[in-house]
């Protein structure tokens, strides 16, 4: 008895707030509210909906939902669906590069490969040279492939530290794009005399997106 005028009372009370247009059909097992306009609810435990749900999500304090069975969302230009996708263990990019020059050497060039069917995306680059005895400086570079278009990217080098710190100049969150199955090359060569022995690490750092 009590649970039945509990649940007319829900009933009268919906039709009060909507203006009489509300029309609530019971059944045995659900309510079903009938509505040219949205009524809003608010849920305390799981409930069945039937038709169109639109949820209004803050970023900071996000509404855990569970979902089961397939989803099929509707996005156009006018109205695009936003989404954000955190990086994955196996898209985080780093690799160190090591260039020894010998005594008499000027230059020399290393490169490494980027994986198949995945695009190399370079958002740093750092590192250290210890030049040999004399006026010698670090000059170092690396090239990409980007959209089949070449590109030379210049490191800066400053002295400091007992060697010079080497740092790649960025204008924005990317540094530098390498196309799938290309190849990163990077060249250590040093200005002044060849004397002794000098030696370059330079550290990339980025992240891989699939194609």
């Amino acid at each position: 008895m009590l649970a039945s005028a509990g649940l007319l009372v829900f009933v009268l009370s919906l039709m009060l707030t909507t203006g009489g247009r509300t029309i609530a059909q019971i059944t045995s097992e659900c309510i079903r509210i009938c509505d040219e306009v949205p009524v809003r609810v608010a849920l305390a435990n799981v409930a069945r909906i039937v038709g169109d749900v639109r949820i209004t999500n803050d970023g900071d304090s996000p509404i855990p939902t569970r979902v089961n069975g397939a989803i099929q969302v509707d996005s156009s230009a006018r109205n695009a669906l936003r989404t954000k996708s955190g990086l994955q263990v196996t898209d985080i990019f780093q690799r160190e590069v090591t260039i020894t020059l010998a005594p008499g050497d000027s230059n020399e060039k290393v490169s490494f490969h980027v994986p198949q069917s995945r695009l190399l995306v370079i958002e740093g680059a750092s590192g250290f040279a210890q030049m040999g005895p004399g006026a010698q400086a670090p000059q170092v570079i690396f090239k990409t492939m980007a959209n089949g278009d070449p590109g030379v990217h210049l490191v800066f080098a400053n002295p400091g530290a007992g060697g010079w710190t080497l740092s790649a100049p960025g204008w924005g969150p990317v540094l530098a794009y390498a196309d799938p199955a290309s190849t990163v090359e990077v060249t250590f060569a040093r200005a002044g005399t060849t004397i002794g022995t000098a030696t370059m690490t330079l550290t990339f750092t980025g992240h891989f997106i699939d194609q």
